[in-house]
């Protein structure tokens, strides 16, 4: 046999030249793109939860840097909270409680109010910054008692990160510090006054410190009940991802300290369902247009602050 005839009928290099692919079946490849697309999901599912769990404070809490409005009586600004480096990370007011002047004394005015020594320690709401709560302010101060209050970490002047409700509640122990160590304030003379999210941040803070007593001015519903009408908090599990309550039921059924629940929004509110299940001693009063305010406030801190 020749030489052409062996290229032909082939030897071991033709052999291998002319071998079959090999196949892949249609069942595999439909399984593997299956496998691609799962993980896929799963990818997105937990960066969606990643998203949402340090997102969350968002859909709750809605801060502004900007102090558009200041307080009609004088008022002296305070920082304070100050880290290792010196600088203050909180940003407040402090609002004296009038004295009354030579001109008012020799006309007989009152020598002053019978709460000059007294101070309402003012946590505010969700949204804005401390001028969204200028009129609160005012109100407070004309009852004649020192008024202190300021801007969470990320509100108005206030540095630091976004706010979370585990950074609220220490920046209010920040604020108590103040007034019984800078200020040399006894508890018994400090009420606590919390409005919105503010108040479920009043309630845990009186737990700590036992103030003369609390405020709770129209406080919001939990972040739960706020969150969940999001369409994206539906599709995770909440129960696993939650961290922003904003709840003060648990703490207020044993809360010893007297408390004042003010309701603005009329009756089967949130108000009065925290004041149903709150412990003695606490009162309640519906505001109707803001009519009655002082005077509940008045009756009040005589209770509180004898």
């Amino acid at each position: 046999m020749d030489k052409k005839s062996q290229t032909k009928t082939g030897g071991p290099q033709g052999t291998a030249a002319s071998a079959a692919p090999p196949t892949v079946s249609g069942r595999w490849l439909l399984g593997a793109f299956g496998a691609v697309i799962a993980a896929a999901a799963v990818l997105v599912y937990f960066t969606l939860g990643v998203l949402f769990y340090a997102g969350q404070w968002q859909l709750v809490l809605h801060p502004t840097y900007k102090i558009t409005a200041t307080p009609q009586a004088k008022f002296e600004e305070i920082h304070f909270d100050y880290t290792e480096t010196g600088v203050a990370r909180l940003d407040g007011w402090w609002i004296p409680a009038d004295h009354p002047t030579d001109e008012d004394l020799s006309v007989g005015a009152p020598v002053g109010s019978r709460w000059a020594g007294d101070s309402v320690l003012y946590l505010h709401g969700a949204n804005g910054s401390l001028s969204n709560y200028v009129a609160d302010l005012d109100a407070l101060h004309a009852l004649g008692v020192n008024v202190f209050a300021f801007d969470y970490r990320g509100y108005g002047k206030s540095k630091g990160p976004h706010p979370t409700e585990k950074r609220m509640n220490a920046d209010a122990d920040a604020a108590w510090r103040y007034l019984t160590d800078t200020r040399h304030m006894s508890p018994e003379r400090i009420v606590i006054y919390g409005t919105g999210y503010g108040a479920s941040v009043a309630a845990d803070l009186a737990t700590r410190h036992a103030p003369a007593g609390v405020v709770l001015d129209g406080p919001n519903e939990p972040a739960r009940k706020v969150i969940s009408t999001d369409g994206r908090a539906k599709m995770l599990p909440m129960w696993l991802l939650l961290h922003e309550h904003f709840d003060p039921t648990a703490t207020l059924k044993t809360l010893a300290v007297p408390k004042l629940f003010l309701d603005r929004n009329g009756a089967q509110t949130r108000t009065e369902q925290l004041y149903q299940v709150a412990a003695t001693p606490k009162d309640y009063f519906e505001l109707k247009d803001g009519a009655g305010y002082q005077a509940a406030m008045e009756r009040f801190l005589d209770g509180a602050l004898r």
